[in-house]
């Protein structure tokens, strides 16, 4: 058996050693803090501020980002910080006024995390600064020792993320979808010359596809740690999340010319293909390497000229062979016209991440601009992020309502015990609660076991210390090392023993050093466990999964049914368009609860269902819908022979099988398979019709891009339901 040492364990657990970097730092910033405010400054109040300063900010709180950026962020922390101690300092004096404040900040702060993860990650440091104000003894003098701690304790910790030890600087969200774009463009190079009829290293095709696969699974926002996901309402992070949109969907879209160019013959040509794939191919290259490596810029000539290459190849005159073949031709091309306009998309979103300016391109309608955001001053931005989440069905105001009345109660419930640390109550809250109330029972019996533990230890060091407090001196900075540097990588017992046993330590040097606080805190994690898993079964006990079948399955009835409209106003039918407009917020929200989901454990009550299948169906859905009013009368279904009838049919067939998908997913049980409805019959036939009634090229064209369009959408309920279904839908 080959022995592993401590180093290759911790390397294991910590790559790059970025917990233990972080958690010296923040030890040696406590230590200077607790030390220097007792006995260098004689205020010890002032010290014990700096620790809660740099604890709340740098162990608390996880702040993502390089050290420049993390500096940055904690640096605008300090006016929140300042405020929020202020106001509780000052609400102190009354048990029923602190917990009516508690109320407003428990909820104010998760509920401003929709804003992004930057804020969503100091929620829990940031309520800590109004809970240790807020508690007795009601002292306004003792406020600048209280704000001159917090503001040395933040101070200490952004010098130290800076020149002790500083972080490497993580791979951040830009350059992942920059390094998949430039291998979704090498990809797309061999395509192009698959579609010229030249000779293609079929090895070498298959290799450059699993890369891109590898790559698309990197920027996955389901997998990426929730304080690095561009989730931001900021334009540069909107953006982030619309280049990963277009380039999924101009994936699939190029797999699709892969499969039908492996089906054709080598002597058999579309220059007219090749030469779009090898153009979309470059614009793609130059905004890969523009994100993942700040290298040159998509010029906007380049942009100007693909999109003026699918003009020519849109509105050109038919030159199709007058054979059957002629409908299959043009398939493929409407397949690569969308594909590189999906491209020309993602060229500007690259420029908005860029900080460039974003071309005006035609909205087609009101609410129909692709790029609204672009032009939007912040504030307009995060108040659209906002006013969607102002529901109970968000899962943000879910958590922030959770959270804000276990918080208020437990203040009450303290304000009334004899408690002498009756903020531990309410930290123990937020060390407990999760989304869920299957969590956050999971996680209560290792928050006990762990304080009791720790108790123990501390009650130990208390004894051993006796009169006199040179082992208190010692083991306090011990004691923080190990808190701040092994905590973070042990399971959670005794993570939460190591901290017990530290708050032991640190209010034996600010107060009496008895065994009482081994007492008080042990009966203070008992409280507020005890509130915690109260909430957490009372209030939207289900968390995320809870909302997840919901939401998704709204969002997917809301998709399917602005696909129908789209597909009806395309056709010359008249629609108010109400799906469209509303499935931006139900994709929102469906987005936001799944995200909540990945963090939490499998429910084994939901049905077994491929929810980021689920998510991707009701994107293809809706965003299709969006992008093909947004052409107005460039994309207008043609009605030469009825020939727009049948894709008027599928898409109404098509919105039924979503609902019945959808009413089964809101109930919890899937008891039937929904198969996809039948492509159109004799639907190439039509095509031919058009084109031998003189209709122009972009007639064809728009048949059979919606074609592609619904049916692709069908195929997408396969992904959705499990393997159980599939078999028996297929039979």
């Amino acid at each position: 058996m080959t022995r592993i040492g401590v180093a290759d364990r911790l390397r294991r657990r910590d790559p790059e050693y970025r917990a233990l970097r972080r958690g010296v730092r923040l030890a040696l910033v406590a230590s200077a803090g607790v030390f220097g405010g007792k006995y260098g400054l004689d205020n010890p109040l002032l010290g014990l501020y700096t620790l809660f300063g740099a604890l709340a900010t740098g162990f608390v709180s996880q702040v993502p980002g390089s050290p420049g950026q993390r500096a940055r962020t904690l640096l605008g922390t300090l006016p929140a910080a300042w405020i929020l101690i202020t106001v509780g300092t000052f609400l102190a004096f009354n048990t029923w006024v602190a917990a009516a404040g508690m109320l407003v900040v428990g909820f104010v702060i998760p509920f401003v995390g929709v804003g992004g993860p930057r804020i969503l990650s100091l929620a829990t440091g940031l309520q800590l600064f109004y809970i240790a104000a807020s508690f007795p003894p009601y002292q306004p003098a003792s406020l600048p020792s209280r704000l001159g701690g917090v503001t040395l304790g933040v101070g200490l910790l952004i010098v130290a993320e800076l020149l002790l030890w500083p972080d490497p600087a993580p791979r951040s969200y830009r350059q992942l979808l920059g390094g998949a774009a430039v291998a979704v463009s090498r990809y797309l190079d061999l395509l192009a010359a698959l579609a010229a009829g030249r000779p293609v290293d079929r090895a070498e095709l298959s290799r450059r596809k699993a890369e891109v696969g590898q790559a698309m699974a990197e920027v996955c926002l389901a997998r990426i740690p929730p304080t690095e996901r561009p989730a931001s309402a900021g334009r540069r992070d909107r953006a982030l999340r619309h280049g990963d949109r277009l380039l999924r969907q101009m994936l699939g879209h190029a797999y699709r010319i892969d499969g039908d160019l492996g089906d054709l013959r080598g002597d058999l040509r579309d220059e007219k293909l090749a030469g779009l794939l090898r153009q979309a191919a470059v614009v793609l290259h130059d905004a890969g390497r523009m994100l993942r490596d700040g290298a040159g810029r998509v010029e906007t000539t380049l942009l100007t000229g693909l999109e003026a290459r699918i003009r020519e190849l849109y509105d050109g005159p038919p030159e199709v062979p007058t054979t059957d073949s002629a409908p299959a031709q043009l398939r493929r091309e409407a397949v690569g016209l969308r594909a590189a306009d999906h491209v020309h998309a993602f060229g500007i979103a690259a420029r908005i991440v860029a900080g460039l300016r974003a071309p005006v391109r035609p909205s087609g309608g009101p609410g129909l601009d692709e790029f609204w955001y672009a032009h939007r001053p912040a504030r307009a931005l995060y108040w659209h992020q906002f006013r969607f989440h102002l529901t109970t069905r968000s899962v943000f105001l879910q958590g922030a309502v959770r959270v804000a009345v276990a918080l208020a109660s437990a203040r009450v419930i303290a304000g009334f015990l004899p408690l002498n640390h009756g903020f531990w109550v309410l930290l123990a809250i937020l060390t407990l609660m999760r989304t869920s109330a299957v969590d956050t029972r999971k996680t209560l019996r290792p928050v006990l076991l762990g304080t009791i533990l720790g108790a123990a230890v501390g009650t130990l060091l208390l004894f051993g210390a006796g009169e006199t407090r040179t082992v208190l001196l010692v083991a306090l900075p011990l004691s923080m090392a190990l808190t701040f540097t092994i905590a973070p990588l042990l399971p959670q017992a005794w993570g939460q023993a190591l901290l017990t046993v530290l708050f032991v330590l640190v209010f034996a040097q600010t107060g009496p050093a008895n065994v009482e606080i081994v007492g008080e805190r042990l009966l203070d994690v008992v409280v507020g466990a005890t509130v915690g898993v109260l909430a957490g079964v009372l209030l939207w006990p289900k968390g995320g999964s809870g909302e997840l079948h919901r939401s998704i399955a709204h969002y997917l009835a809301v998709s399917a049914a602005a696909a129908e409209e789209a597909t009806g106003a395309l056709a010359g039918r008249r629609s108010r368009s109400e799906a469209v407009g509303a499935a931006p917020q139900a994709w929102i929200l469906a987005e936001a609860s799944f995200l909540q989901y990945q963090l939490e454990r499998d429910d084994p009550r939901l049905p077994e269902i491929d929810w980021q299948a689920a998510l991707t169906a009701g994107q293809h859905l809706h965003i299709g819908a969006m992008s093909r009013l947004r052409r107005a009368a460039h994309a207008r279904l043609t009605d030469v022979e009825g020939a727009a009838e049948p894709l008027d049919d599928l898409a109404g067939r098509l919105r039924r099988r979503y609902d019945d998908l959808a009413r089964q997913l809101s109930t919890g049980r899937l008891d039937r398979p929904v198969p996809p409805p039948p492509a159109p019959e004799d639907f190439d036939r039509r095509v031919r019709g058009v084109l031998d009634a003189g209709e122009p090229r972009s007639a064809a064209l728009n048949l059979l891009d919606v074609e592609v369009w619904l049916t692709g959408a069908g195929a997408d309920l396969e992904r959705i339901q499990p393997p159980r279904a599939e078999a028996t839908a297929g039979r």
